[in-house]
């Protein structure tokens, strides 16, 4: 524990907090750690809380009708408007000519295209953790493709590229012209076998697969600079192969005869998704940083409430809510109908995406701190208030799973689902149904979470991304606050197996053991954090591998929420932990085991005996398989079951586990 012991220190330790990421706060812990009740090992943590209820405030309150003069389709100034922020105009002029999108004699009008010379904004490295479009992928990965270019031949495998034209785009993809500078202008590049960026983990003896397309491996050049669960537009389309080609010469768009307004470019030409690289347009849109911004601040305030019995929090925390949900003039219909939009012409340019969803991910830190209002007894949280709250709860829910959008993520296979039931089980909670809750919890962690996790603890549809390190962690971040609300329902979702035998636990060990590259390594920690709570630390690992890579972490406002304490469903805090000791965690302390002492490598392998990883695991592609040949990520990114498989085909190291291809 870190001596901080004045106020002017506590409030650099609270300056310099990253943003927190979408959790749940047990509400009886809260309440049991007001006044003297305090654990002084989260002393720091609380008093950052406490200092970020009044700084998280100063932009308060927010509205989504603050939208200027921009509108969503609808032309209602209350409904929730957001674009996809990785999506460009690609105008393609047919004619030459003199616009305001063209200079003279330009073959498409200047519209940026797919030009790779166009750094665009995204590689801004002064992040502060209130931009909701930061976190902004990659900018140039040529590197990484002649790297893997040059592994796939040696492996002798080839990649065919493919995507369902599900929406039309326009140019040659940038991702697909490097591969062919990579690869000396062949048509089809050769692709890399299975991944092999696990630290603590091997591919065993592997069929040659035609993987489609190019598994990216850790080594990215992106710089995202803050933790997972900060404020980010649902980490839009990533860098999967996803666009087709569309040849300039024989499709472009009539030239108009005057000059036209910024904004005509939204109908009138169509959108390419340029992966990685954000369209800056979209930051002038105020609904995606309110959706995260009020949240947090709202939660800030609730527990500053609870702890300090505050006023001015209880009545802060209280009148944003009010403002952003109940308000005539300034509530936020309870949709997402043009969440996330992808402009362009026609009507596909006219709605809104099912990424959208994710936008408002952080409902369950509004449902958390209602409740803690609630529970406190703030005299600003009126019935009037709440009654108001909970007939706007009950329409959001309706259309979460009555919509097009909404039953389209309930579909998916990847993040989008395990989020979208964070959503829908804190709603339900909010609502008083707390058998819908565990109902919803349930359905999960007995369908989805079933294919999420690998024997080896990979999580394949998020490894497939672009930037697999951060989407593991982003995976795991609505896993653990899953198992957080089962948690707060009295049920134990910690030790729920994948069909592989893998725990939330051993995803986490997993991403432990992963050297992140040049992606941001702080995406784990919240997480390694809530699994040394939930499931016990005995030899101290997590702690170390905190300790090394965030010395301050006791500080974090996630420290707080992750203690066992605050799990009483766990399986630390029962004291049913099997795993005595957790040398993944040890591991994940090196960038390579050939830097590990002797005796850490062998323990990698003997942690996993408590899953009875020995036996004979048969594969079989993931239930989304089963009706469709491939299911989609993102807005237009799609994977097949071949695509994945070899990253179910990863074994832990030192161990005799089978995968079965047959």
């Amino acid at each position: 524990m870190r001596g901080l012991t004045t106020s002017l220190v506590f409030a650099s330790a609270a300056s310099l907090a990253a943003a927190w990421p979408n959790d749940w706060v047990n509400i009886n812990y809260v309440l049991k750690q007001a006044g003297s009740g305090g654990s002084s090992a989260t002393s720091a943590s609380r008093q950052t809380i406490i200092n970020s209820a009044s700084s998280s405030a100063q932009g308060g309150p927010w509205s989504v009708t603050d939208k200027g003069s921009v509108l969503p389709p609808s032309g209602n100034t209350h409904d929730y408007l957001s674009w996809a922020p990785y999506w460009w105009p690609n105008c393609n002029w047919c004619t030459k000519g003199t616009n305001h999108l063209a200079n003279p004699g330009s073959d498409d009008g200047g519209d940026g295209g797919d030009d790779d010379s166009d750094d665009s904004d995204d590689s801004d490295d002064t992040n502060t953790g209130t931009d909701p479009y930061e976190d902004s992928g990659d900018n140039d990965d040529s590197d990484l493709l002649r790297l893997n270019a040059a592994a796939a031949a040696a492996h002798g495998h080839t990649t065919t590229f493919s995507a369902p034209a599900k929406r039309q785009v326009f140019g040659t993809h940038h991702r697909m012209r490097k591969w062919k500078e990579a690869s000396g202008g062949a048509e089809k590049p050769e692709a890399v076998a299975a991944r092999q960026d696990a630290v603590d983990g091997v591919v065993g003896e592997l069929p040659t697969l035609s993987l489609d397309p190019l598994l990216p491996t850790t080594q990215t050049t992106s710089s995202v600079g803050t933790m997972v669960g900060t404020p980010a537009p649902a980490e839009a389309p990533a860098k999967t192969q996803t666009t087709t080609k569309s040849s300039s010469s024989s499709s472009c768009t009539p030239s108009p005869t005057k000059s036209l307004a910024p904004s005509a470019t939204w109908t009138t030409c169509p959108y390419v998704n340029r992966d990685g690289k954000v369209n800056p347009d979209v930051r002038t849109l105020p609904d995606s940083p309110a959706a995260v911004k009020m949240p947090e601040a709202v939660l800030y305030n609730a527990i500053t409430y609870a702890l300090q019995k505050t006023a001015s929090a209880s009545q802060t925390a209280a009148s944003f809510l009010d403002t952003f949900f109940l308000a005539p003039k300034t509530a936020m219909a309870p949709n997402l109908n043009f969440g996330q939009m992808v402009r362009g012409p026609g009507a596909a340019g006219q709605k809104g995406t099912f990424t959208g969803i994710l936008d408002l991910r952080a409902m369950v830190k509004v449902v958390n701190a209602i409740q803690l209002l609630k529970a406190a007894g703030s005299p600003d949280w009126t019935p009037a208030r709440d009654q108001a709250m909970a007939a706007w709860v009950k329409s959001y829910i309706t259309w979460l799973q009555t919509s097009d959008l909404g039953k389209q993520v309930a579909s998916k296979a990847n993040n989008h689902v395990t989020f979208y039931y964070n959503q829908i089980a804190a709603l339900q909670m909010y609502s008083g149904d707390t058998k819908g809750a565990i109902a919803t919890l349930k359905g999960y962690f007995t369908n989805q979470f079933l294919d999420q996790v690998a024997a080896s603890g990979e999580q394949p549809f998020e490894a497939t991304r672009t930037r697999p390190f951060h989407y593991r962690c982003f995976n795991l971040e609505a896993m653990i606050t899953n198992a957080k609300l089962g948690d707060q329902l009295g049920q134990n979702f910690w030790t729920a197996k994948s069909k592989y035998g893998a725990t939330i636990q051993t995803a986490l060990d997993y991403v432990m053991g992963l050297d992140p590259g040049s992606e941001d390594i702080s995406d784990i920690f919240p997480h390694v954090a809530s699994v040394a709570a939930a499931y016990g630390d005995p030899k101290g690992a997590y702690a170390a591998f905190l300790q090394k890579h965030d010395s301050d972490y006791e500080s974090e406002p996630f420290w707080f929420s992750d203690q066992t304490a605050a799990l009483p469903n766990s399986p630390a805090a029962s004291g049913k932990n099997k795993r005595s000791a957790l040398p993944l965690a040890e591991a994940g302390q090196w960038r390579d085991l050939a830097d590990a002492p002797a005796g850490a490598v062998s323990a990698v392998g003997d942690a996993f005996g408590a899953f009875s990883l020995a036996q004979k695991i048969p594969f079989s592609c993931p239930a989304v398989f089963d009706d469709a040949t491939e299911t989609e990520l993102d807005d237009g990114v799609y994977v097949t079951c071949n695509q994945v498989r070899s990253y179910y085909e990863i074994l832990p190291a030192n161990t005799n586990v089978t995968v079965l291809v047959g």
